[in-house]
């Protein structure tokens, strides 16, 4: 019993105390009525949840994810593909192809790359029938790890921001701390004996990859959406 109460406390100690994805909502979506018609509030999306076929009278959120700009680096698209594949896996949005939304931002002249105001979003939201527009910026994190190697492609501060194109102004935005990305498998693998095998450059490296936050992203996305809270 005691060694349970110890885990619970490293736990929420690590979760309280550490580096996190943090997320400020604005303001409510009609579209969790239409699209989340059956789901009652838990605070979590659950892996059973983000597989299930949506039902035939559920629509799907067209989203369009601009490319993020990431400070020095060229894979500020990947970043972007991430997070449109994570939303896709979902089976609860429809995300615009990359391509088609760089020559219609070329076509109207506007920002291919990193934040942009709300205002700016709606338009580009209009123009492709878009409920959301997701955009961003990132700072990257290159890590000399203590074995002497290099390891690239990790987020160190990112901020992402969701345009709600019907109300232009931000849904909700989503903010990466430097250092852990503290979610509750890593606050597992630090809190029980896991630890003895991956200690906190291991949880830092493997929680930092662009490809881990934009799966946290769209978490926390669909969860203020599905449930009004981010989740923990």
């Amino acid at each position: 019993m005691v060694r349970v109460i110890l885990i619970f406390l490293l736990i929420s100690i690590s979760g309280f105390y550490c580096s996190a994805i943090d997320v400020a909502i604005q303001h409510d979506s009609e579209v969790v009525n239409r699209t989340f018609p059956e789901k009652k509030p838990s605070g979590f999306l659950t892996d059973e949840e983000a597989t299930e076929e949506p039902e035939k009278q559920q629509e799907k959120i067209r989203v369009v994810v601009m490319p993020i700009a990431v400070t020095g680096e060229r894979w500020g698209g990947q970043f972007s593909d991430a997070i449109a594949l994570h939303l896709m896996k979902t089976n609860r949005f429809d995300v615009l192809e990359r391509s088609y939304l760089e020559r219609v931002l070329r076509e109207q002249k506007l920002h291919q790359t990193g934040l942009i105001d709300p205002s700016t979003g709606a338009k580009i939201g209009r123009i492709l029938g878009a409920r959301f527009i997701i955009t961003g910026e990132a700072i990257p994190l290159r890590y000399q790890d203590s074995g002497g190697q290099y390891h690239d492609n990790m987020v160190d501060t990112c901020t992402i921001k969701i345009i709600d194109v019907e109300t232009a102004s931000h849904y909700a935005i989503i903010r990466k701390e430097p250092g852990i990305a503290w979610d509750w498998p890593y606050r597992l693998m630090w809190a029980v004996p896991l630890s003895m095998i991956w200690d906190r450059e291991d949880i830092l490296i493997d929680s930092t990859k662009y490809d881990e936050i934009a799966q946290q992203v769209v978490i926390k996305f669909v969860n203020t959406l599905q449930y009004g809270a981010p989740g923990f």
